[in-house]
């Protein structure tokens, strides 16, 4: 079973929208992957702790997963950005399973998981040698990317050594 810890923004928004957004997004992949425990942090994390106890406990059950989970607003979230930052740095897979809400955090992405890129740079290739226009090229490339983020997840690539 991959254990997977759910990244994203709480602190800023409505208690209630953060654990919706947390909670949906739970059980959209719980009912399309078997195998997979997702550790959510509205789940273990009682309301009433303070964002500096809340952060120790969420790095404690990031550490024990295979694999972190981005949730769209990542980018404006001190929390998840730390999480993100010692994810990447003790080699913890990172999968982006929403869209980035604007193209414009696409750079992020890239930078965050070269494997995006990768992704996006080969079917890009793929479309100019089909003779696809560059304006369309692009535009069906990063189409393709946030469907690739909806379905299936990226889940394929972490694996559970050690787990």
């Amino acid at each position: 079973m991959k254990h997977i810890y759910l990244c994203g923004p709480v602190t800023g928004r409505p208690l209630e929208e953060a654990r919706q957004h947390f909670n949906s997004v739970s059980q959209k992949i719980c009912a399309g992957h078997g195998g997979i425990y997702i550790r959510n942090p509205m789940q273990f994390c009682p309301p009433v702790i303070g964002w500096h106890e809340a952060m120790r406990l969420c790095i404690s059950e990031m550490f024990r997963s295979d694999g972190i989970a981005l949730l769209q607003g990542w980018q404006r979230s001190k929390g998840a950005n730390l999480e993100l930052e010692l994810a990447y740095q003790v080699h913890i897979p990172i999968v982006f399973i929403e869209p980035p809400v604007r193209p414009l955090y696409l750079t992020e992405v890239f930078a965050t998981a070269p494997e995006t890129q990768w992704y996006y740079n080969a079917r890009l290739l793929q479309f100019r040698r089909e003779g696809v226009e560059e304006n369309l090229a692009e535009e069906r490339a990063l189409a393709e990317l946030t469907n690739r983020y909806l379905d299936p997840y990226g889940f394929e690539y972490i694996n559970e050594e050690g787990k």
